[in-house]
């Protein structure tokens, strides 16, 4: 997900969003812990990236509003 993408969402969407890929985190988390082996395990790595990145932009709107 690119930064620009992001900043063009309102702040309702960047948390909708953060649920959304905070729920497939955990599915992946948890087929790890199962024994079982993820296809790309990137996945994981990219999803927290994601997440961060939507944090931030989410507190950089927030503070442009104060």
């Amino acid at each position: 997900m690119r930064p620009s993408e992001i900043r063009e969402m309102s702040i309702e969407e960047i948390e909708k969003k953060i649920k959304e890929l905070r729920l497939e985190l955990a599915k992946e988390r948890g087929v790890l812990t199962m024994g079982a082996s993820i296809e790309n395990p990137m996945v994981i790595r990219n999803l927290r990236r994601d997440i961060a990145r939507l944090l931030t932009i989410k507190n950089e709107k927030l503070r442009e509003k104060r």
